[in-house]
């Protein structure tokens, strides 16, 4: 059956190409290509197929990760926590008080209850966590946002204060903006530093450095100046087409904001917390 043989040929090709024959298995499909064209034939064929599917799945690897793709993961409704099974319950003693350990309890009660009531009314009012917790307002990240969609799109007017002149950039934007800061080495991360650029959110003055990726896209980090709040880890959002990575550190606001499809942004927000 010569489908079958054909099928058979292909299979040791494919497993000598592979280093799968031991040395036996190997010296008789060396004895075979050197004797038959045909096999030199399908070796060729082979080859170049594996070389196309392994160029093709490179092309497949260089393609960015789809929009809706990354939005779905972000957005992904967390796993269930696990239910711990009701247990069988223990036997319990019985217990039935006396009328003098009833009226002594009822007026524990009361005292209890009536301090409680005193200790709350009598306490100022006192700001809660949430009240404290940095202000990554809608208002806030909107407006960067907006921003960032705007500036973002711009060629020659992409930032007030080119690279070259840093030295100025950073004097400039800590007068502004009171926030004191490093320009972040992001090289390694294969972004290139344009400069920088001063604007407005939530009514404050924000400072903006940008940089651009290999593929062209604009990233950058905003910072203000906020005195309220404790220090608080890295939170991602997303805006439509634009994700923003904020955190809040030594009473400043800081957000880096980019394409949402950027899967490297959460790494990138990292190394610049540990550098600005």
């Amino acid at each position: 059956m010569p489908h079958s043989q054909d099928a058979t040929l292909d299979n040791r090709l494919s497993s000598a190409m592979d280093g799968e024959l031991n040395e036996l298995e190997q010296a008789e499909v060396d004895a075979l290509l050197a004797d038959d064209p045909q096999a030199c034939a399908a070796q060729d064929e082979l080859r170049r197929g594996s070389d196309f599917g392994s160029q093709a799945f490179a092309e497949v690897l260089r393609e960015p990760v789809p929009l809706t793709l990354v939005r779905n993961i972000k957005t992904a409704t967390p796993p269930r926590k696990a239910v711990r099974l009701p247990q069988a319950q223990s036997p319990t003693l019985p217990f039935k008080p006396t009328r003098r350990q009833a009226i002594a309890a009822c007026a524990l009660l009361v005292l209890a209850a009536g301090g409680i009531g005193y200790m709350i009314g009598s306490r100022p009012q006192m700001q809660t966590f949430a009240d404290l917790a940095m202000p990554v307002t809608s208002g806030w990240l909107e407006d960067i946002a907006t921003h960032h969609r705007v500036f973002s799109r711009q060629t020659e007017h992409l930032v007030e204060v080119p690279a070259s002149d840093s030295p100025h950039l950073v004097d400039w934007l800590m007068a502004t903006t009171g926030v004191s800061f490093r320009v972040p080495d992001l090289s390694a991360e294969k972004l290139e530093f344009l400069g920088g650029r001063l604007f407005s959110a939530a009514g404050k003055p924000v400072g903006q450095l940008v940089y651009r990726d290999e593929d062209g896209s604009i990233i950058s980090i905003c910072f203000a100046r906020n005195l309220i709040g404790n220090d608080q880890n890295l939170a991602e959002q997303i805006r439509d087409d634009i994700g923003l990575i904020g955190w809040h550190r030594d009473q400043t606001d800081y957000v880096l904001t980019g394409p949402s499809a950027d899967a490297t942004l959460d790494s990138i927000a990292a190394k610049i917390a540990g550098q600005i």
